[in-house]
């Protein structure tokens, strides 16, 4: 256990050192956006991030993780290229599904969003950071499953870098007309930033595979990948759909407000997350023969993120407001209601996503898809009522019962599914997280 701590906090000062310099960059473009363009500039990103997003994550196949997990339980190094290989072809061929489906879409989109056809050509330029994103994925899915851990944090920030470099003067000339072209600018730099750090493995001697061989060598990558997509699919569905319905019943406003909110509790507080997830995922992958040593790796992992966590919000839950002013403005601190009741669902996440990453690495697709499917229409209809009901203070309660019932169906496949404990020392340490935040959160609220 000495030794798998020491792995993962290093994981954890890798890419949560490289991670804290790559969210800044993202701080500063958001800054930047909400300075120049306002709560409007930040709804209209939102609405067409969210978009490409949920195009990428339909028409990918669920290539960037179902890759990894292929790549690292390979047997030896020869076979570990050839899967390489596979993945990189795939990549390509995706990223061509996944503009075609852009095109045809552009129409839905744009009158799901906006009520009409009028924004249906600036859908139709997603279509470019949707290929861009494809080779992305497959290229940093191939970092990650060859262990090639530091490569993939450097092209990560390399992108972000050059994104931000090339972003910021977009977004100063073109104003509101820069959302479609800073969207394809960080498509474009995250892509660059790849192929600076990409492994390439030796190459195959005799011809180029078939189309009918390269459909051998990745279904079983693909069927995977195909479970993983339906899930994903309906996760960043049940997002747009929520956004849309914000859009229309609460103004593009009150979405820049909202965005900013989730930003901050989900993307930026939950970097932790990715930068554990990172070592962790291939590392349950490669001991798919050793299920009692993934038990061990997932009940350890519970308990560090739990003992890292629980500080870390109780310290940054009193310090939404200046948060929100230091990242946004004055103008989104009507997200705080939000962040404040959102807070405790971290804790949540944290246990659910360990026990998602085991299903991932068991290869048990059909499962992973209807946990997710499950969680996200509960979560959505919980963030409807709740912002229905109680405004931003009301979604953020909501955002937390949704992850209470994500939580409690890992739970049971966990117990049930694959007959694990979970430790006591371990249940008492998420109690004390719940409690600890929700009333850190409760004072918060009433002595604002």
């Amino acid at each position: 256990m000495n030794k798998t701590s020491s792995i993962v906090i290093r994981a954890m000062g890798l890419f949560g050192s490289l991670q804290m310099l790559n969210i800044l960059c993202g701080v500063i473009r958001i800054k930047i956006i909400a300075l120049l363009l306002g709560t409007v500039g930040v709804g209209l990103f939102a609405i067409f991030n969210s978009a490409l997003t949920m195009i990428s994550a339909v028409t990918q196949l669920g290539l960037r993780e179902s890759a990894v997990r292929t790549i690292a339980s390979a047997s030896d190094p020869e076979e570990r290229d050839g899967r390489v290989i596979t993945t990189r072809r795939w990549g390509f061929l995706l990223g061509l599904f996944g503009m075609a489906v852009t095109l045809v879409l552009s129409p839905v989109l744009s009158i799901t969003a906006f009520g009409d056809l009028t924004h249906t050509w600036l859908y139709m330029l997603l279509a470019i950071p949707v290929l861009l994103l494809a080779g992305s994925a497959s290229e940093v899915a191939i970092l990650q499953g060859t262990g090639r851990l530091r490569h993939m944090a450097r092209a990560s920030v390399t992108g972000a870098l050059t994104g931000l470099l090339l972003g910021v003067p977009a977004v100063y000339f073109l104003r509101l007309h820069s959302i479609l072209p800073v969207l394809a600018i960080y498509a474009l730099a995250g892509y660059a930033g790849t192929l600076c750090y990409r492994y390439t493995p030796p190459r195959p001697a005799g011809p180029r595979p078939t189309l009918a061989r390269l459909w051998a060598d990745g279904s079983p990558m693909l069927r995977l990948g195909a479970y993983m997509t339906l899930a994903t699919v309906v996760t960043e569905a049940v997002n747009y759909l929520f956004i849309a319905f914000l859009n229309l019943t609460g103004g593009t406003g009150n979405v820049g407000i909202y965005q900013a909110g989730y930003t901050i509790v989900i993307r930026y507080a939950g970097m932790l997350f990715t930068a554990i997830a990172v070592e962790y995922y291939p590392r349950l992958a490669s001991n798919c023969s050793r299920p009692w040593r993934q038990r061990v790796f997932v009940n350890h992992e519970m308990r560090l993120l739990f003992l890292l966590l629980t500080p870390a919000l109780m310290v940054l839950t009193p310090l939404l407001p200046i948060v929100v002013k230091l990242l946004y403005s004055s103008q989104f601190l009507g997200a705080v209601p939000f962040m404040l009741w959102a807070m405790p669902s971290m804790l949540l996440q944290s246990f659910s996503l360990c026990v998602a990453y085991l299903i991932l690495a068991r290869g048990e697709g059909r499962l992973f898809a209807v946990t997710e499917t499950v969680s996200a229409v509960a979560s959505l209809l919980l963030h409807i009522a709740g912002y229905t009901l109680g405004g931003m203070a009301g979604l953020g309660i909501g955002f937390t019962a949704g992850y209470a019932i994500y939580a409690l169906i890992m739970w049971r496949v966990y117990r049930h599914r694959y007959g694990y404990r979970l430790p006591t020392r371990v249940g008492l340490l998420l109690g004390a997280g719940l409690l600890l935040t929700t009333l850190t959160a409760t004072l918060c609220h009433y002595l604002a």
